[in-house]
């Protein structure tokens, strides 16, 4: 049994929260401490890639400063992990989520909330305060 903040977790269960200054370069921090939590090899990938994809979100369109923190949060229940990604910037762009979220053909970037999408069980967002981005990963076979 892992015991996180006097919680107990059920077995094979883990959780993490984790403060990054804004910079590409403390995304593999984030990478490292998602793949020391017990998830299966058939998660890991996609959660790795999400994560990636809602915390460079927060570096490039938040306005945040190199130093400013970007937080992660991450709980593995053995049956879904659910990821936060929240920053106190200013919102992206405009604040809102808005229209298709899948980019134009052959476009360089803007694929992160279209991957999520796809690939996520749920997600959602909050902009109240800051900027959170949230997504779920269901250890169970999912409909695309």
């Amino acid at each position: 049994m892992t015991v996180t903040d006097g919680a107990p977790l059920i077995p094979g269960a883990g959780r993490f929260g984790l403060g990054i200054g804004a910079r590409s370069e403390n995304l593999r921090r984030v990478r490292r401490a998602l793949e020391g939590l017990p998830i299966p090899p058939d998660l890991i990938e996609d959660a790795k890639l999400l994560t990636t994809e809602l915390a460079t979100n927060c570096i490039r369109h938040a306005r945040l400063r190199p130093d400013d923190d970007i937080r992660v949060t991450a709980d593995w229940t053995s049956e879904r992990l659910r990821v936060s990604v929240r920053d106190r910037g200013s919102g992206i762009e405009g604040s809102r989520v808005a229209g298709a979220i899948r980019p134009s053909p052959g476009a360089r970037s803007g694929w992160g909330l279209y991957f999520v999408d796809r690939l996520s069980t749920r997600w959602g967002a909050s902009l109240d305060g800051g900027t959170e981005f949230w997504f779920e990963l269901d250890l169970a076979p999912r409909e695309r």
